[in-house]
């Protein structure tokens, strides 16, 4: 996949439920408002569409029905081949397209070869700009049949596509090509890997490419949208000028055979053996046909049922875990699309060491139970109400879809012919099949799934004498499945009506304060905890709670260490008071409370938010969990066997040993930053983790709590009375003493080269730079620029005009308490002869940048986005946001000011008025005096092993 590596934006933001978009079809011909869809008599087809979302914007799309499930035995790779070579030389853009939409600011594009198919994309073009979109239109034009594939351009290409292959080339791309023929059946998917072979890759001529393109490249295979803030008659006059140019050849037609995978009534077998797996494992893996042009209502049920699968199936695993009967370490169950017109459910378990086959038995038995009694209609309709919910959500909010969702509307109606439609009337007809499902029909369909048919079993391990499930041991336990079909049964549960059923000794407000800038109200408690509580009614039935400590683990004294992490690891393992997980979970259903709790570096805190209705059993059950926390024996004990079993199955040869190695090196082992060995591990003690507890969560006069929403004063302090109140607190606040977190080496500069067997014979470079140096809003926001600034030379010069990576990662992060400290980390990765070459390009460029030495071109491409996501954030934050007044209540908590809404949004712009010198500047103030780590692994020859070249 080729990736713009000059900006890593996030991929356009997903509108909430997007699967609620794309599998729900209605047959009337009223199709999305604002779209125009036509076809040329090329036959190439096109989709224009204003769908009112970023104003002044447009996104530009190519896709191609062509993946790598097209190319023959020579032309392997050669389709993502071609992607690369899209963004060079074509007719109308001599000068390379990438240079045209980096000269004009466009730095967020993308291009995708899957084994299916190809996808291309420019976001967040100007409209104002006629010319450039002329421009972009001719781009999208030369991409389905211009691209010129000169000579210098196969051999810088080639250089980067070996790079990305050696890149890649570690043991998950082993894995997946190892379990490939199974998993597909020995179809064609299972040597079709979009990457290609190294032989092809290194060889290919350019006459090879070019009659992959002649033969696929063609209208036929093709559409182009544009989305966004368009004149739709204009753009179509326009997509007919510019694209009837292109040439009326047809690819030929594609045989069903190429994409079909034969079924199998036996399960195909395999073993995994690689020296870099990362745990003994196995999966149980089948595959199911799911045809895209399926009638509509069996597209919705197949999405909404999916959705309720991969909700509903994995917690089985986690109600074993719950009732002490698991027999793995780790379980997951997942049900995703394969390929075209394929989906595989998966099931993926580590077994605890010497439980292999009961394991395997316990996963075959939970599948069965799934199969023979399905989901409990409790468990199917307290889900289906929170799937309506989503919908309706999604409804009410006032973007449905973006440009990226439609994209996708667009293949399914170009693929299959499915009609286009507004996403309202899509979701509204979602909700219709929703409302109309029960239990029965979600559990037909599951019995449907699973049977015996299409499957494919694998082991994963380090050596031969690990995992050794046998193929006869396969068939044996499939045989006698129905035998231990009671491992399948978590305990059963005794329903609770009242969660608490012993009186609560109430608190009381000893003094309260008005925040006039807030409009809240400051409650100190008769056990020392504060309370900031303000009136929200914008939260329309809703409340949001947190409260924070100082603390975490920059307070836990060495020898408390592993008893502190133990803790940390145990909470909520055990259930609360008298009841356990699954209790705890059946009472949850249906009330929508969250809660979590989280134990940071300089932190102790726990937040949630509910239903205002709920409020009661929200507190309650927060009151539990502070006060009557529990740790069982038996999941104290299966924390220190997974482990033990960890460490003692970690690697201790090849990159992992040196990456420890490295560890150690840059961060000594001391009392404060101990190694996590069989020692540690079994240095905890049970009977202090309680103690630990207590010590971050236990004691009420550490916090201060912050409440809002729209739960009326009266009601809030009865609430906060009752439950916080109660909790137990030294009767005045009291604040831990912190201590910075630093366990780096003091060493000034340290410079080490390991060399081993690496992945791809690849070296790896790490170049960093750490400082404390407090900076300025302004330093802080020039250390963002010349981040992206660095990054952008590096793709330049190292990528792009020397061949010597396939991508260069630059990071910065400034961190201002307890102690300013930024940091700069520089990583790539590169043939082992072209490291010195690397590292001193590496060093020069920095060095340019320190003295300013950059253009403006440069300093304006890695501002002006920055500049724009600043704009466009302070735009889009309201002062009627109810979330604003947590985050303004947690500032006052922290600081003792109080700002206003109008206080958050009045701060001017920084991005904007930066100059080049301040990213100098800024550049020089961050590496002067720094720590400096240069870090180098370089492949060791072996031989009868391959060194790449």
């Amino acid at each position: 996949m080729f990736k713009n590596i000059v900006k890593c934006l996030s991929s356009v933001p997903v509108a909430l439920l997007i699967g609620f978009l794309f599998f729900s079809f209605s047959p009337v011909n009223a199709q999305m408002k604002g779209l125009r869809k036509g076809k040329l008599a090329n036959g190439l087809t096109y989709y224009i569409y204003n769908d009112g979302s970023a104003s002044g914007e447009a996104q530009y799309y190519l896709y191609q029905n062509v993946g790598a499930i097209l190319e023959n035995e020579e032309e392997m790779g050669l389709a993502h081949v071609l992607e690369h070579l899209a963004f060079n030389t074509t007719d109308h853009f001599p000068d390379g397209v990438m240079n045209f939409l980096r000269s004009n600011n466009l730095n967020d594009f993308e291009a995708f070869t899957g084994v299916d198919d190809t996808r291309y994309a420019v976001h967040n073009v100007p409209t104002k700009d006629v010319k450039l979109n002329e421009k972009m239109l001719w781009v999208l034009r030369d991409w389905c049949h211009g691209v010129k594939m000169t000579t210098k351009d196969i051999e810088k290409e080639r250089g980067i596509i070996l790079e990305e292959w050696r890149h890649r080339s570690g043991v998950d791309r082993r894995l997946t090509d190892a379990i490939a023929p199974v998993v597909y059946n020995h179809a064609g998917y299972a040597t079709h890997n979009v990457i290609g072979s190294q032989k092809i890759l290194e060889t290919f001529k350019q006459k090879q490419v070019k009659q992959f393109y002649d033969k696929w490249y063609r209208p036929n295979m093709q559409f182009v949208a544009i989305i966004g803030d368009v004149d739709i008659n204009q753009v179509e006059k326009d997509v007919q000028a510019v694209f009837k140019t292109l040439p009326m050849t047809q690819a030929p037609a594609v045989s069903p055979q190429t994409r079909l995978v034969p079924n199998n009534t036996t399960p195909l077998y395999m073993r995994f053996i690689d020296a870099e797996n990362k745990s003994a494992s196995f999966g149980l893996y089948q595959r199911l046909e799911v045809k895209g042009n399926a009638p509509e209502e069996n597209r919705v049920r197949q999405f909404i049922f999916t959705n309720f699968f991969n909700t509903l199936a994995p917690k089985r695993f986690a109600m074993l875990k719950n009732a002490d009967k698991e027999s793995y370490i780790a379980a997951e169950v997942s049900l995703s699309p394969l390929v075209r017109n394929y989906y595989q459910m998966a099931w993926d378990v580590v077994p605890y060491q010497g439980n292999e086959q009961k394991a395997l038995q316990q996963l075959l038995a939970v599948r069965d139970n799934l199969r023979d009694q399905g989901f409990t209609a409790a468990e199917f309709n307290a889900e289906k109400e929170k799937m309506y919910n989503g919908m309706k959500e999604a409804l009410e909010s006032q973007g449905l879809g973006t440009p990226d969702n439609a994209l996708m509307l667009f293949r399914q109606n170009f693929l299959y012919d499915v009609p286009v439609q507004d996403f309202r009337a899509q979701i509204n007809r979602n909700i219709e099949s929703l409302v109309e499902l029960e239990v029965e029909d979600m559990n037909a369909w599951l019995k449907s799934l699973l049977d015996d048919n299409n499957l494919a079993f694998v082991t994963y391990s380090k050596s031969e004498r690990e995992m050794n499930i046998t193929e006869n041991d396969l068939m044996a336990a499939l045989k006698a499945k129905s035998s231990f079909s009671d491992m399948a049964r978590a305990e059963g549960t005794t329903p609770m009506s009242q969660l608490i059923d012993f009186r609560l000794p109430t608190g009381q407000i000893i003094s309260e304060k008005s925040l006039k800038t807030l409009q809240a109200k400051e409650w100190t408690l008769s056990n020392g905890a504060k309370v900031l509580y303000r009136h929200v009614p914008e939260l329309s039935g809703q409340f949001l709670f947190a409260g924070s400590a100082e603390g975490g683990k920059s307070i836990v004294p060495a020898q408390e260490l592993a008893n502190y992490h133990a803790m940390r690891s145990l909470l909520m393992q055990s259930g609360v008071y008298k009841y356990n997980r699954n209790q705890l979970a059946q009472w949850l259903q249906g009330k929508n409370i969250n809660l979590s709790l989280s134990l940071e570096d300089y932190s102790d805190g726990v937040g949630g938010n509910a239903p205002v209705a709920n409020a009661d059993d929200f507190f309650s059950y927060l009151y539990l969990i502070l006060s009557h926390q529990n740790f069982s024996k038996s999941a104290f004990d299966k924390y220190i066997q997974r482990n033990l079993y960890v460490y003692e199955n970690r690697a201790t040869t090849g990159m992992a040993a040196v990456q420890d190695s490295i560890q150690h090196l840059l961060y000594p082992v001391s009392a404060m930053n101990p190694r996590q060995d069989e020692a540690f591990f079994k240095s905890v003690q049970y009977d202090k983790l309680q103690e630990q507890f207590q010590t971050h969560l236990g004691d009420a006069s550490r916090f201060t709590y912050c409440l809002i929403g729209d739960i009326p004063e009266a009601k809030a302090k009865e609430l906060v009375l009752r439950y916080i109140g109660s909790l137990k607190g030294e009767g005045k606040s009291v604040k831990s003493a912190i201590r910075p977190i630093d366990f780096s080496s003091s060493t000034p500069v340290i410079k080490r080269t390991f060399e081993t067997e690496t992945e791809g014979g690849m070296a790896e470079i790490e170049i960093s730079f750490a400082n404390k140096q407090k900076l300025s809003e302004r330093e802080q926001a020039a250390l963002e620029v010349m981040r992206g600034l660095l990054e952008r030379r590096y793709f330049d010069v190292l990528r792009e005009k020397e061949q010597l990576t396939y991508t260069v990662g630059v990071q910065s992060n400034y961190t201002a308490q307890p102690v300013a400290s930024e940091r700069l980390n520089i990583h790539l990765s590169t043939s082992k002869e072209n490291v010195d070459k690397a590292v001193s390009l590496v060093y020069s460029i920095l060095d340019d940048v320190k003295a300013g030495r950059f253009t403006a071109d440069e300093f304006k491409a890695a501002m002006v986005p920055l500049a724009v996501d600043e704009e466009q954030a302070a735009a889009a934050q309201s002062n009627s946001d109810p979330s604003v007044w947590m985050a303004l209540l947690n500032i006052y908590a922290e600081t003792g000011n109080e700002l206003s809404p109008n206080d958050n949004t009045a701060s001017s712009p920084i991005f904007k008025t930066l100059t080049a010198q301040d990213i100098a500047a800024v550049a020089m103030k961050v590496i002067t005096d720094a720590k400096q780590r240069e870090i180098i692994v370089k492949p060791a020859a072996q031989e009868g092993k391959h060194t790449f070249k």
